[in-house]
């Protein structure tokens, strides 16, 4: 079975990407510095030497930084997939494909304990967008802890990221009427025509309240939120009594040093409308990680839905594409292919 990888020998110097300092205000290039170092050919004991081929980014690289989870001075890092190619630990050989949290290099020695195995012979590029964490994030959250029913108004914001753009569909899928929110005419115009939703919200053209008054006449049933801060202010006025929130990101207030500050409204607005307002860690629904892939994948064999990829091309170009999708430089599911 081929994994898409081509042959390659163990290599004794990487490239690596150092994240120098904490950011003060919005994300820049110039606090990540790209070096050369050596890599032993023969991993240690408990081990595993992974040639890195695709890293995820997405806005909660950042949300990282902010929480001191991504350490100055060391190694960036991120959710990756890539090919063992020498192991000094018995779960994994030659060939295997592992993802997991891989640093910024070409090639790294990684403990064996935090990788996890991937078996089947999809395209590798999935493993870091639809059947890893982006999607299977969109899948439980949309699927799972929003539970949409037909006929029902999806409201979805950053609508044209990553998870946004597959929990557009995910919810189209269920029979739901979807607005989706994203910033300018152009993103608005690609989601109605490539995505499939039924209207859409540009949050730079202002007048929240007023556009989601228009596009959803009747109040909103459910909303996946992506982004928090004066979105999800808005939207808070806009939902239906009994309506369900979904909190999967606060992108909004991520690519800033200043205090993330929670949304007016809460709790009275819950309280008078009744609401429900939820979050939900995607690796809480481990075990049924098999079930969204063999769902995720069907759909896409069948045309219901379709993976929408931002591939940042080569290693030296990662804290750029970073810093773009931060901006919103991306549509879909944004990665790295080293």
């Amino acid at each position: 079975m081929s994994n898409g990888f081509g042959s390659t020998s163990n290599a004794r110097e990487s490239r690596q990407w150092i994240y120098m300092s904490v950011p003060e205000g919005k994300l820049t290039t110039d606090i990540f510095k790209l070096q050369t170092i050596e890599i032993p050919a023969q991993p240690g004991p408990g081990e595993v030497l992974v040639r890195n081929r695709y890293l995820n980014i997405m806005p909660g690289n950042r949300a990282y930084m902010r929480m001191g989870l991504i350490a100055a001075g060391q190694p960036m890092w991120s959710l990756g997939v890539g090919e063992v190619l020498a192991s000094n630990d018995p779960g994994f050989v030659p060939g295997d494909v592992v993802e997991g949290l891989l640093p910024w290099q070409d090639v790294a020695v990684v403990p064996a304990q935090t990788l996890g195995k991937r078996e089947g012979s999809y395209p590798v590029e999935h493993y870091t967008g639809l059947l890893g964490q982006t999607g299977y994030t969109a899948y439980f959250g949309l699927l799972h802890a929003g539970q949409p029913r037909a006929g029902e108004t999806v409201l979805v914001s950053a609508a044209a990221g990553g998870v946004g753009s597959l929990a557009v569909q995910l919810a189209k899928l269920s029979g739901c009427r979807i607005v989706g929110i994203a910033g300018g005419a152009d993103k608005c115009a690609w989601l109605e025509r490539e995505v499939g939703a039924d209207a859409t919200i540009d949050y730079k053209a202002g007048n929240l309240a007023e556009q989601l008054r228009q596009t959803c006449p009747d109040g909103v049933d459910l909303f996946f939120d992506n982004v928090g801060g004066p979105i999800l202010e808005a939207a808070l006025d806009a939902m239906k009594v009994g309506g369900r929130i979904i909190l999967c990101g606060n992108a909004s207030q991520y690519d800033s040093d200043q205090e993330m500050l929670g949304p007016k409204g809460v709790p009275l607005t819950l309280i008078l409308k009744n609401l429900t307002m939820r979050g939900f860690p995607y690796k809480a629904y481990e075990q049924q990680f098999a079930e969204a892939e063999r769902n995720l994948w069907a759909w896409v064999q069948d045309g219901r839905i379709k993976p929408f990829y931002h591939v940042v091309e080569g290693l030296e170009q990662g804290p750029t594409g970073l810093v773009g999708i931060l901006s919103g430089a991306n549509r879909g599911m944004a990665m790295v292919r080293v």
